[in-house]
């Protein structure tokens, strides 16, 4: 007991920067034990997984798609093939930075559908056994191939309105699902600027994640394999942006649930998992003019 004490009161008068005291009560590292593998826990997950593979629950999650029906559509589909100009992908990854000054600029069509298509795009498609379904496989690896995440994009400066917008990558097309300029809205829920110029920024991705389609199959450890997911999807994002001449930065900071209620996601079962901010870099723009 009484080093217990001694113990506590070493750690009150602890006023360095790293320590077990930052993390007293930490629900990151919480959730990191608890989340923890040992032999029995893989042995009961994978029992667990062999039990995904019903044909019905096969059926269903090989369709991980948001839709909004209602809604106009716009086809990205005529600008797939057309090939953005090429770049040595080590020269991509080696000049890649975050932007964060914008100059005006109208982002076309052919360059959403890069952005879109090349970051979380399908990309081949295999057919399942027994069913009339295929597998469809995009840009990034993910956790069974279940694909949780959902695109949103606010249009700011382009050829099509302003507005928010949802990505449907198995119909290749982007959905109006609210047309108004909102962006005086957006910067009080969203900490950029002075910081990240959104004002100027072409558009601003979003990224939610659908929870139910891994945790049904992965459980808690899931969420773990969505955030890996959400990492690769966004690096996808930040390359393809500097390989067809555009800038991105990540915002850390937002309301959440201000966004989820823009984005129309309930903020339970789908919420907000990063945002991007998109444009051409005026530093870029600067040192092309001279």
């Amino acid at each position: 007991m009484k080093t217990k004490i001694i113990s506590e009161e070493i750690g009150r008068l602890d006023v360095s920067l790293y320590g077990p005291k930052n993390f007293k009560e930490s629900l990151a590292l919480l959730f990191n034990e608890n989340t923890k593998f040992d032999d029995f826990l893989i042995r009961k997950q994978i029992a667990g997984i062999q039990g995904f593979s019903n044909p019905y629950i096969l059926d269903r999650a090989s369709q991980p798609y948001k839709a909004y029906p209602t809604c106009k559509k716009y086809s990205i589909n005529q600008y797939i093939n057309i090939q953005p100009q090429q770049k040595n992908i080590f020269d991509v990854i080696k000049n890649r930075r975050s932007g964060r000054a914008y100059t005006d600029y109208s982002i076309s069509l052919n360059e959403l559908s890069a952005v879109l298509h090349y970051s979380y795009g399908i990309m081949t498609q295999s057919p399942i056994s027994d069913s009339n379904n295929t597998w469809k496989f995009r840009a990034v690896p993910s956790a069974g191939g279940l694909y949780p995440l959902e695109f949103y994009l606010y249009i700011n400066n382009s050829v099509l309105p302003k507005g928010f917008y949802h990505y449907r990558p198995d119909q290749m097309e982007i959905e109006l699902i609210h047309e108004e300029d909102l962006l005086q809205e957006l910067k009080k829920i969203l900490v950029a600027e002075p910081y990240v110029d959104i004002s100027n920024s072409s558009c601003i991705l979003f990224i939610t994640s659908v929870f139910e389609r891994i945790l049904i199959k992965y459980g808690d450890r899931g969420y773990r394999f969505i955030l890996q997911e959400v990492g690769l999807v966004t690096q996808n994002i930040s390359l393809v942006c500097e390989a067809i001449g555009l800038s991105s930065c990540i915002l850390g900071s937002y309301v959440d649930e201000k966004v989820n209620e823009y984005l129309k996601a309930d903020g339970t079962f789908e919420s907000i998992q990063n945002i991007i901010v998109i444009g051409k870099n005026k530093a870029h723009e600067s040192n092309s003019s001279n």
